[in-house]
Order: structure tokens, then sequence, then C-alpha cells
């Protein structure tokens, strides 16, 4: 606010700045200045409207909470709920999401904050194999995540299909994948296992998911009090409460396990006491079936050793599983009734026309992200069109 001064000496300057009308300087430095040693401003005129001289202007992931259309609720937590929902890019064109929402509350804010955080952090993912998010809705009592909409659930869709020894090896080599590229940006996951990793029926891809507990850092250092899936938890968690890249190496092994024995529940009827007692032992691990061939017992014992330097990184695990994957390819190729008559464990389940039609249905739903992306800030997006 300015006002003019008493007339009182011509080369003095005819303005002075004021925040209240009470305090006064001819500089904006000097009123800063005295307004940071003395007391708050207090505005008390009001419906005052405040407009930003140089507005910042929304990153291009923060979607319009009118774009968004919440469709049916797939499942709800103490405090959140997904839902599949469409995004709307234009009039009359829309195209399929999930839609993880927070309704924000003083009983949640640890919830709500989590939540900024994993949707922060998964925009920077652009791997296939890792779910991708398209962008974030922050209203004054709603978080939402919106990110892609994959079929099924891969701990649900073993234990309901019966899947080929290959499919469970090229499902194995997929989330191998997705772990090195998290891995290769200096994240920790803290939570695999198969209830957290999704299927893309379709495209018989697995993809990692459920980023709410991963952190971007070398080592993360639990509290004693925290809860932790004991099943799944590396032995040196428990001694000494810090996670590390090998810890994901480990829980991925009993994932691997789950996977190859069809959902099981690793070490069956055992309590978590029990478990507690037993994983810090070498020789306490859950036993492969007789049918699981040796190519992949063989890198899954070494991936949960009780020596976390002794196990190996994704990219040796991908080596292997990728050995396996071929080896099974070409002894499919050799068999003229496989290739003429496709066993009833194949993923999909559906006539070749069917295939056809769900992969261009899944590029029309690429470009139409792409599209909204652009659409929503007028600018060029950092989505990358080959891994949407």
């Amino acid at each position: 606010k300015k006002e003019k001064k008493e007339e009182k000496d011509d080369d003095e300057n005819d303005i002075i700045f004021t925040f209240d009308g009470k305090t006064k300087a001819v500089k904006i430095k000097e009123l800063v200045r005295i307004h940071q040693m003395g007391k708050p401003i207090e505005i008390e005129e009001k419906n005052i409207t405040v407009m930003a001289l140089n507005p910042i202007a929304k990153q291009a992931w923060e979607l319009r909470r009118e774009s968004i259309e919440l469709v049916k609720k797939l499942c709800e937590g103490a405090f959140g709920e997904v839902w599949s929902g469409k995004q709307k890019i234009r009039i009359g064109k829309t195209f399929n999401v999930a839609v993880k929402v927070i309704k924000r509350s003083s009983n949640n804010e640890k919830a709500t904050t989590e939540l900024q955080k994993e949707g922060s952090l998964m925009k920077k993912f652009k791997h296939d194999n890792i779910v991708r998010t398209f962008g974030r809705v922050i209203q004054r009592d709603t978080i939402m995540v919106v990110m892609e909409l994959i079929n099924k659930g891969l701990n649900d869709y073993v234990k309901t299909h019966k899947v080929s020894m290959n499919d469970k090896g090229s499902f194995a080599h997929d989330i191998a994948l997705g772990l090195g590229y998290i891995h290769s940006l200096n994240c920790i996951h803290r939570d695999i296992a198969c209830r957290n990793c999704l299927i893309d029926v379709g495209r018989k891809q697995a993809k990692v998911s459920d980023f709410g507990l991963t952190r971007q850092t070398d080592v993360y250092k639990i509290q004693a009090c925290d809860r932790i899936p004991i099943r799944w938890i590396a032995p040196e968690v428990l001694k000494s409460y810090e996670y590390t890249r090998a810890a994901d190496t480990y829980a991925y092994a009993i994932m691997v396990w789950e996977l190859f024995n069809d959902g099981a529940t690793p070490f069956g009827t055992m309590t978590n006491a029990q478990n507690k007692e037993g994983i810090i032992r070498e020789d306490f691990r859950p036993p492969f079936a007789a049918d699981v061939p040796p190519e992949v017992t063989d890198i899954i014992g070494m991936c949960w050793r009780g020596d976390p330097t002794a196990r190996p990184q994704f990219p040796e695990v991908q080596k292997a599983l990728k050995k396996f994957k071929k080896a099974g390819a070409d002894e499919q190729e050799k068999s003229p009734a496989l290739a003429s008559n496709p066993p009833s464990s194949d993923l999909a389940g559906n006539t070749r026309a069917q295939a056809e039609q769900q992969e261009q249905q899944r590029r029309i739903d690429k470009t139409s992200c792409i599209e909204a992306c652009k659409e929503e800030q007028g600018q060029d997006t950092e989505v990358d069109q080959e891994k949407v």
C-alpha cells in the first residue's frame, strides 16, 4: 500500500510503503525488515481478494477433479479406498484408470501424507513392469492418485487358475525386471509379495505395485514398534531394524515361492512368533514342491541367503530367469501339440481376435492418457509414450 508523504523537502521521496497504515518505510526492503522483527501482519478488512502476480503453473501430473469419474469401489481400508474409474480427456472420450482415494481428516493425517509421498515417488517410475501413475488430484478434503488399471492381482490369479511353469517363470522374470528398475533409482520397495503384484492378463505381463512403504534411500531405519510383514521379512531387518535393497531380494524370493506354490501362504500355519524365531536361521525357508525346476530353486536359494551381501542383485536374477524362459519357449516350439493346441493354463483364455482387440484398446488408452496430460496443462509432459 502506497501513501503520499507530507511535503517536507523537495529532495525527499514522495512515496512511503506500509502494510497496515501504521508501520511505514520508504523502501520495501526496509518495511520487510521491520515486519520480520515485529509482529505478524494483521489484515482487518474483509472480502479482500488476493491475486498472485507470478502464479506457479500446475505440474503436468496434477489433474482436475472433474476429469476423474469414480465407477466401482474395488477395495477399502482403514483410511482409504481403491476405485476403478474413468479419466475424461475431452467430451465423449475417456480411458479406464484405477484411483486411490483418501478423505482428509485429523484421524488420518499420516495416511494422507503417505499417499502423497507414494504418488510423488510413483510419478518417477516409467517401466513396463511397474504400475504407472498418471496423476493426482489434491482437494481440501480429498486426495486421489490416478493409476494404470490392471486386470488381476497376481496372488488371486495363481490361486484360481492353472498356470504353467513357463508362465510362472515369465511372471517371476517380469517382477525381477521391475524391482531391478526400482533399485536403479536408489529405491527400496519394502513390501514385495504376491499380493502387491498385478497381472495384465491380455499381455501376459506382471507388474510391481503398491509403493506405500517404498523409500528412496540406501538404508531405511524402522522402529521396533513398526508393523512389518513377518513372513516376507529378511533376517537382518529383524536384527538391525534396517532395510536395504538386499532385503527386497529376500522378500522377492519368498514371493517367487508363493508364485510357484499357487499362492500358498509362506511357512503355512506357523505363527508370526514362530517365524520370527526361525527366519534368522539359514535352514528356515519354505520348501519348494518337487516339480519346481532346479533353475528356479537355485537362483531363489541364493536370493534368500541369510547373509545379505551374498544375495545376487536383480540383473543376475533377471539373467537366470531369462535363460529359464528361453528354455521353456524352445521346448514348447519342439512340441507340435502345444503349438497347435494351447493348454488350458493359457493366461488370457481368449481367442487370437480377442487378444488383438485388447491390445488395440490398450494402445488407444495409452495415446489417450498422453493426450489427456497435454490437454490438462497445454504443454509437453514427461510421459514416456513407449512405456505407458
